[in-house]
């Protein structure tokens, strides 16, 4: 009998869907992903919620296993045309993100960013945009400043840009392009 993770599961990426969506819509507030069972790591069972063989994943910091890629069943690619790029929020990003075009601003990249903590951290950040009643402060450990200021460059010519998803071991958060973000 096959033995799966309970990552593997619709239900449990049912439920992993809806926090996302939440979390888009609301940027800047932590979704604590603790319907995770077993083993996996959280960023794992966002990735086999997002992906399919569809979409094209690109791992530049090489934190996948080679197993991973089986299971998610997604197409490796190069950073720059990736639909997904997973990266090491720690590290400097050192490459150009699709952007989508005019007439299809959709058809860019969302950055998965694996944070040190999300709610803590040296990092505070002032949000405003739709989605935010009037600011969100959010503090993040673990997380390169030119991340930011890349992605200052990245959304300047909305609506093209990029959306990012930061996780921890435990939750989630997002930055979507329309999200206005201030260090403090």
């Amino acid at each position: 009998m096959l033995n799966l993770d309970p990552i593997w599961l619709p239900a449990v990426q049912q439920i992993h869907f809806r926090q996302l969506l939440d979390a888009m819509a609301r940027p800047g507030k932590c979704h604590l992903l603790d319907s995770v069972p077993g083993d996996g790591p959280v960023v794992l069972s966002l990735l086999a919620t997002l992906l399919d063989a569809d979409v094209t994943l690109a791992d530049p910091y090489n934190l996948l296993r080679p197993g991973d890629w089986s299971m998610l069943q997604v197409k490796s690619c190069p950073t720059e045309r990736a639909d997904y790029v997973l990266c090491d929020a720690r590290q400097l990003p050192e490459f150009l993100p699709k952007l989508g075009t005019l007439p299809c601003p959709d058809q860019s990249a969302t950055l998965i960013l694996i944070v040190s903590q999300l709610g803590q951290g040296e990092m505070s950040l002032k949000l405003s945009g739709p989605g935010i009643a009037d600011t969100v402060k959010l503090q993040v450990k673990g997380l390169d400043q030119q991340w930011l200021s890349n992605r200052e460059v990245w959304v300047r010519a909305f609506p093209l840009g990029v959306d990012l998803i930061l996780i921890d071991d435990k939750q989630v958060a997002a930055l979507p392009r329309t999200t206005r973000v201030e260090i403090l």
